[in-house]
């Protein structure tokens, strides 16, 4: 089994603990009986210490959405309180080789108020979407260790090794709510030299016994208290080692830093990163302290960066797609779709949304609908939670998509490409396709359920309101020749009102908006 990403979250949180319930040096020796020699990395976790969710929204604030935190971290909060609640304290996960790529082996310690029943139903269960499942248990040596029958015949089976190193390292990592130890063996460290002599020249091409003998072990913790922290140690054979491995670590940072060009979001992040993560050398030792709520402000800010970036790359391929539909349909009816289909009597029924569904690749969902009834009938009703994703802009409120509301909306007017029940042909655009607004993303002021014959109606006297929010300084539009533009905030609403006339014969620059 893979390691999933709660799993990856949970090693790599902490949160603001009560008092303390045991030390690093109680901690080393209750993982000691379970240590061969091939295990290359302890995490130990202070269950009282873990508060999942308060933590990560706490240092995720300024990057994600509450909804967002909560929703992406609720699995692992609970199944950290249900493991609290059957009187789990500490919790081990010993990394060796041989396990991977499954999951690593679990190691907790039974105390007298520990349900070892109920720990094992919830190792076992994983809970959904939970850090892992592990249905294969045992009590050996005082301890319930989960893992594959391979690795639980092991450990049973096998002496354990004394590994002061790893006692060591997990001490370095004082009292913190997290504490990881990573202390590759002797014959790890050996198989790393036969198989990579030499780093690549991007790192120097050093010998690899920089890494291989220069590193002795390396402690990661992570505290909550006085103030969100990470610390990392770096323990190597002597200060000369110590140096190597720091010069090492710089010219990683400097690849990182070329690779991370072409993206200017991505290489403000790693400046930033560069600016407070500076390990310090003392002696035989690289020490590196990282205040977590700084270094989460600072990089907020490229962060959301690169999110808008992504977002509105998406929103304009959101746009492509219902351009290229447009062209499908007209190619199909030779005219574009009206903005709404009629009844016999003149009742709008279905928006073009719905009937450019086979043409999005949605034609199962198409057939569902009866043309024939209005958006609001019992059968066409059934159908609006059924949004196609194309039709959500990645920015905009997930409350509203999940209702199946929309903020793509065709400009509905006497002299726009969609004035009514009645389809357009390309020849009546006759100022140009380029110039000639198709759909307009608005915000999520002006949403509208995605099957409604209802869009935005231009307004008399015009304004732009309910248009721009969902990116900062503009918003997208796709055009009738099937191009999507970017129309900044800053745009004239008078040019703006010529983009969505058909034949108004104005003359337009690409320069005015």
């Amino acid at each position: 089994m893979m390691l999933s990403a709660p799993l990856i979250v949970l090693l790599a949180i902490g949160a603001p603990p009560p008092e303390a319930e045991g030390t690093a040096k109680a901690a080393a020796i209750a993982v000691a009986p379970f240590l061969g020699d091939e295990v290359a990395a302890v995490a130990h976790f202070e269950l009282a210490k873990l508060n999942v969710q308060s933590f990560v929204r706490g240092m995720l604030s300024a990057t994600a959405d509450e909804a967002d935190v909560s929703q992406s971290t609720k699995p692992v909060s609970d199944w950290v309180d249900a493991l609290r609640k059957a009187g789990v304290k500490d919790l081990f996960l010993l990394v060796d080789p041989t396990d991977l790529p499954g999951v690593p082996v679990l190691v907790i310690p039974l105390g007298d108020a520990t349900d070892g029943r109920a720990v094992a139903k919830v190792l076992a269960e994983g809970g959904p979407r939970g850090p892992g499942r592990w249905p294969n248990n045992e009590t050996i040596r005082g301890a319930l260790v989960a893992g594959s029958p391979a690795a639980i015949a092991r450990i049973r089976e096998a002496k354990p090794e004394p590994r002061p190193d790893i006692a060591t390292a997990l001490a370095a990592g004082g009292d913190a709510a997290i504490r990881i130890a990573i202390v590759p063996s002797t014959t790890q460290r050996r198989a790393l030299e036969e198989s990579m002599p030499n780093l690549p020249p991007e790192l120097g091409e050093v010998p690899i016994t920089t890494l291989s003998r220069g590193l002795r072990w390396a402690s990661l913790a992570i505290a909550a208290e006085p103030k969100p922290a990470l610390h990392v140690v770096v323990q190597a054979q002597n200060a000369d080692a110590a140096k190597s491995i720091q010069t090492l670590a710089q010219n990683a940072f400097k690849l990182l830093a070329r690779n991370a060009q072409a993206d200017p979001g991505l290489t403000e992040l790693v400046k930033t990163l560069n600016q407070t993560t500076t390990p310090q050398i003392q002696g035989d030792r690289i020490i590196l302290e990282t205040d977590l709520e700084k270094t989460a402000a600072l990089v907020a800010v490229p962060i959301r960066k690169a999110r808008e970036a992504a977002r509105r790359s998406q929103c304009m391929n959101n746009l492509k797609q219902i351009g290229l539909a447009m062209h499908n349909y007209h190619s199909a009816f030779n005219a574009f779709p009206p903005a709404y289909s009629a009844g016999k009597d003149g009742t709008p029924l279905l928006s073009w949304r719905v009937h450019i569904l086979p043409y999005l690749d949605q034609q199962s969902l198409y057939k569902q609908f009866k043309l024939d009834e209005p958006w609001d009938s019992a059968t066409n009703k059934a159908l609006i939670s059924r949004m196609p994703p194309m039709l959500a802009c990645p920015t905009g409120s997930r409350k509203l998509a999940g209702e199946g509301k929309t903020t793509y909306l065709t400009p509905r007017g006497a002299n726009t490409i969609f004035p009514g029940a009645t389809g357009i042909k390309i020849q009546e655009i006759t100022d140009g396709t380029s110039n000639t607004i198709f759909v307009i993303e608005a915000n999520d002021d002006s949403a509208v359920t995605w099957t409604k014959p209802d869009d935005w109606n231009v307004p008399t006297p015009f304004t732009t309101q309910g248009l721009f929010g969902h990116h900062p300084g503009g918003t997208s539009a796709g055009f009738a020749d099937g191009s999507v533009r970017f129309l900044r905030d800053t745009i004239s609403p008078k040019v703006f009102l010529n983009l969505l006339t058909r034949n108004g014969g104005e003359v337009i620059s690409s320069d005015d908006f």
